[in-house]
């Protein structure tokens, strides 16, 4: 088969239709087609793209572990920095190394209350107070309550601070109800220099407390030995922490008066002639780290000798009068005593304290009036170190008006001295 010829585009000259270069002209007689390199854009694509990743990676590994770090737990937290770990927690009571996420309180419903919540701060291994030294890293702390908003009677929580009645705790919070408030949430937040913040919590829960109240016109108690019959006949049939509230009528009760396994209130009243509920003869309370009991409106009146009121346990009187007793009030045991509004006149000491207990109820002692005592107040022993307030109670007329033998401190700015 004849091969078919062509002409080179050159010289014309005739060349095989499939020839690519013509041996007259040394010319190629086929096009050249320019060649191109391979691409290498994905190739720095991915490493610009590696790179980059790399570098973020090196900046997380540095900037990261410096970001400000969110804690939320309830009762306690471990917190971790460059000195160490540290265990913080919330308690009511003393005790600085058991969380109390949440307290539950017995309240009577008319009645207000105070407890504390306590932040503790422990080295973890060492178990020492670290206290001092860690809230030297914190910028700010405070507390608040999370509560409904129709709640009869909101809680209230004072801003944290160092008390001097629990000394190993960081700060304390003092937390203020009544038995009608609603359920709540305490929040402790604490906010690190390095900006981390630290929040704690603590539930509060109430449970209502029955009352019961007797009246002269319903019981007999018009004799000191009916008096003590119903006593002791209702601390056998009213279980704690149930209140029972004795309202006495306006007789002198001649013979002493001893109320034991539980706390009673005692409230007395006035005839049309004046005479108020009237005791001549020691009321002993010896119902011990109970409830308080409470004694309001009562004239204690003595013969110079013997104590007019005596408790081992808390105890508060409130508008009554002592005079001519040997010790108008003395609390002694494990007691916390308050007086409020009364009046120690002629006593050989109006009130004595002589107690070595670890628990607070309050700290006000105001507008007492003490006149003609040797010795108006003697503190012998108080429990912790917590500053008793006299606002404006009045010292007149007193051999002694305050025997600081235990040097307990005292708040006087506001007391009266004549």
């Amino acid at each position: 088969m004849a091969q078919r010829m062509v002409s080179c585009p050159h010289c014309k000259r005739p060349l095989p239709e499939h020839a690519s270069f013509c041996p007259y002209c040394a010319q190629s007689v086929r096009p050249r087609r320019p060649i191109k390199p391979p691409s290498h854009l994905w190739g720095k694509a991915l490493r610009w793209g590696l790179g980059v990743c790399l570098a973020l990676a090196a900046v997380a590994a540095v900037v990261v572990p410096r970001l400000p770090k969110t804690y939320d737990a309830y009762g306690e937290v471990l917190y971790t920095d460059a000195d160490g770990t540290y265990q913080l927690l919330l308690s009511a009571v003393s005790d600085r190394f058991t969380p109390m996420p949440e307290i539950r309180e017995k309240a009577e419903l008319d009645m207000e209350y105070r407890v504390p919540s306590r932040l503790f701060i422990n080295h973890v291994g060492t178990g020492v107070n670290a206290g001092p030294m860690f809230m030297q890293k914190v910028a700010f702390i405070s507390t608040e309550f999370i509560q409904s908003e129709t709640s009869p009677s909101p809680m209230v929580c004072s801003q944290p601070e160092e008390m001097s009645f629990s000394p190993e705790a960081a700060r304390v919070s003092l937390l203020d109800y009544t038995g009608r408030s609603d359920p709540a949430e305490l929040v402790w937040t604490l906010r690190m220099k390095n900006r981390d913040i630290i929040r704690l919590r603590q539930k509060i829960q109430l449970q209502p407390i029955r009352t019961y109240d007797y009246y002269p016109e319903d019981f007999p108690m018009e004799t000191t030995q009916q008096l003590q019959d119903l006593v002791d006949r209702l601390s056998e049939e009213i279980p704690l922490p149930d209140i029972v509230n004795l309202h006495l009528p306006p007789v002198t009760y001649e013979g002493g008066l001893f109320i034991q396994s539980r706390p009673f209130n005692l409230y007395g009243s006035t005839d049309q002639q004046g005479h108020r509920t009237t005791f001549t003869d020691t009321v002993a309370i010896h119902a011990q780290n109970e409830p308080i009991t409470y004694f309001y409106d009562l004239d204690f009146v003595g013969n110079g000798e013997n104590i007019g009121l005596s408790s081992p346990s808390r105890l508060w009187a409130e508008n009554c009068t002592f005079s001519n007793w040997k010790t108008g009030v003395m609390g002694y045991g494990s007691a916390w005593v308050n007086v409020i509004g009364c009046r120690f006149s002629g006593n050989q000491v109006g009130f004595h304290f002589n107690s070595t207990g670890s628990s607070v109820s309050h700290t006000m002692f105001n507008d007492n009036h003490f006149e003609e005592n040797t010795t108006a107040v003697l503190l012998e022993n108080v429990p912790t170190d917590v500053i008793m307030n006299f606002q404006n109670s009045r010292f007149r007329g007193n051999r002694v008006d305050i025997d600081n033998r235990c040097g307990q401190p005292l708040d006087l700015t506001q007391a009266i001295f004549e």
